[in-house]
C-alpha cells in the first residue's frame, strides 16, 4: 500500500506541475520573493509543494473534514499570497489568526497543562489555554515562512519532526495512530524529492499548510500522552519557533517592519558562508539546508529517548540555542 501511494503521489506530483506550466500559474517569481531567491536556476519552477501536500493529505489520510477544512483555509491564505493577491503581511496574519482561533476552538487543541507552574495557573482557564494554543500554531506557521529559503530546509524540516514523533511512538509503544503520521511522512518524501531536484517548490501555501498541521498534530499529541514532556514537543520545532523570535526582536532592534521579508536569516548566512567555498549556486543552497537538516536530526534522536525528562530536553534546548546564536554571529562576520 505505501508502495502503491509513492508511486500515485510522484505520478500527481508530476502532472500537478504539468498542468501549472501549461498554464503558466504560481511560477517562482524571485522578484516577489527577494529572501527566497537563492536556488532558482531555472525559470519554470512553480510553487506546487503546497497544492500537491493538500490534494495527498486529503486521499491518503483519513482524518476528519473539520481538520481538512482547517489546512484548506490555511493553504488558501498561503495560495493568494503565491498569486500575488494577498502582499500585506499585516492582513494575511489578521487571517490566520481568526482562523486558527476557529477551529481550535471546534478542534478542542487547547493545551491546559505544560508543567510549567507559573504559566499553568493562567492555563487553568479555557480560554486561554485556547489562546495559547493559537498563538504557538501562529509563531510556528510564520516561523517556517521565515526559514522557507533553501531547497529541502522546510521540508525536511518536517520530514525529521513527524518522523521523530513516529519513532517515539514505535520504540515506547506509545498509542497514537501511527497510520496517520506514516501517510504524511510519505506525501513529504515525495515533495522532498521535487524539491531536492529543483523542480517545485513549497511557496507559502505548502509552508503554511504543512507547519500547521505539524502545530495541530504536536498538541493533539501532547494532549493524548500524559507523561510527556512539553519540553519534547518545545525541542521538536525549537528552529521555526526560535526562528519567529530571533528575526522578531533583530528587526525591532534595527527599526525595521517585524513583518517584513529580508536575507538576515541563519540560513541565508550559511548559504552565503558555503557559496564562497565552492561556487556553485545550488550545491551551495542544498549543504546549507541539509547542514542546518543534520544537526536538527542529531538533536531529535537524543530528545526522542529523553521525551519524559524535563531537565535534559531544558539542557538540548540550551545547546540549540547556543548553536543558533553562536553559529550566526560567526558567519554574519
Amino acid at each position: 500500500m505505501i508502495l502503491a501511494k509513492f508511486f500515485i503521489g510522484i505520478i500527481v506530483h508530476y502532472l500537478i506541475n504539468i498542468i501549472l506550466l501549461k498554464k503558466k500559474l504560481l511560477l517562482d517569481d524571485p522578484k516577489h520573493s527577494s529572501h527566497k531567491n537563492f536556488v532558482n536556476v531555472n525559470n519554470n519552477i512553480v510553487l506546487s509543494g503546497g497544492a500537491v501536500f493538500l490534494l495527498l493529505f486529503i486521499f491518503f489520510c483519513d482524518v476528519s473534514i473539520s481538520l481538512v477544512l482547517f489546512i484548506f483555509l490555511i493553504f488558501f491564505i498561503g495560495i493568494i499570497s503565491d498569486l500575488k493577491i494577498l502582499n500585506l503581511p499585516s492582513l494575511r496574519f489578521l487571517l490566520q489568526f481568526l482562523i486558527i482561533s476557529f477551529f481550535v476552538y471546534i478542534l478542542d487543541l487547547g493545551v491546559s497543562f505544560t508543567d510549567l507552574k507559573y504559566l499553568d495557573i493562567f492555563l487553568k482557564n479555557k480560554y486561554v489555554s485556547l489562546l495559547f494554543s493559537v498563538l504557538c500554531i501562529l509563531v510556528l506557521i510564520n516561523g517556517s515562512n521565515f526559514f522557507d529559503g533553501l531547497n529541502t530546509l522546510t521540508i525536511g524540516y518536517y520530514f525529521l519532526v513527524f518522523s521523530s514523533i513516529t519513532i517515539l511512538i514505535k520504540i515506547f509503544d506509545i498509542s497514537y495512530d501511527v497510520d496517520f503520521l506514516i501517510s504524511i511522512i510519505l506525501i513529504l518524501f515525495i515533495i522532498l524529492l521535487f524539491n531536492f531536484f529543483n523542480i517545485s517548490f513549497l511557496g507559502d501555501s505548502g509552508a503554511y499548510a504543512i507547519s500547521c498541521l505539524a502545530g495541530y498534530v504536536c498538541i493533539d499529541f501532547y494532549n493524548d500522552i500524559k507523561d510527556l514532556s512539553v519540553l519534547f514537543i518545545v525541542v521538536i520545532l525549537w528552529y521555526p519557533a526560535f526562528e519567529t523570535l530571533f528575526s522578531i526582536i533583530r528587526k525591532l532592534q534595527l527599526r525595521n517592519n517585524p513583518t517584513k521579508a529580508d536575507n538576515h536569516h541563519l540560513h541565508h548566512y550559511f548559504y552565503i558562508f558555503f557559496k564562497k567555498k565552492i561556487k556553485n549556486k545550488f550545491q551551495a543552497n542544498l549543504i546549507a539546508a541539509n547542514l542546518i537538516n543534520l544537526f536538527n536530526f542529531i538533536i531529535f534522536c537524543f530528545s526522542i529517548f529523553f521525551y519524559k525528562n524535563s531537565f535534559m530536553l531544558s539542557v538540548i534546548l540550551l545547546i540549540n540555542l547556543t548553536v543558533y546564536l553562536t553559529s550566526y554571529k560567526f558567519l554574519k562576520k
